[in-house]
């Protein structure tokens, strides 16, 4: 069965959020309301809806997940972006999911240092 979430960004700071199962909005995936068939999904469509109406999120919309283990991923880049982070180098990610996204060349992060006083 697929499984969806759903997804708006939050009015006062923009940030990604997902509805969870009381109705509220968490911006952890982990915490977000898991639809099981197309009616639940129209109805947590409508509960996401409810938000935006009042004004605390906007963009609502549902995306699809897998479950990963004990954890709830995107099953499209786009979404693991939104949910994570940048896919470009860990100290931009998420603090709490820095290790998202892996190369598939293996490649290792880039590390800035300022230049030397001494040049």
């Amino acid at each position: 069965m697929t499984r969806h979430v759903i997804t708006a960004n939050r009015l006062t700071d923009g940030l990604v959020v997902y509805l969870t199962d009381g109705g509220g909005w968490e911006e952890s995936i982990n915490r977000a309301r898991l639809t099981g068939d197309d009616a639940d999904k129209a109805a947590a469509l409508e509960t996401g809806g409810q938000g935006e109406t009042a004004n605390i999120v906007t963009g609502v919309y549902e995306v699809e997940v897998a479950r990963q283990g004990a954890d709830v991923v995107p099953v499209r880049m786009r979404e693991r972006i939104r949910a994570y982070g940048p896919t470009t180098h860990r100290d931009f990610s998420r603090a709490d999911v820095p290790e998202h996204f892996q190369h598939p060349d293996g490649v290792e992060a880039v590390v800035f240092r300022p230049a030397s006083a001494e040049a």
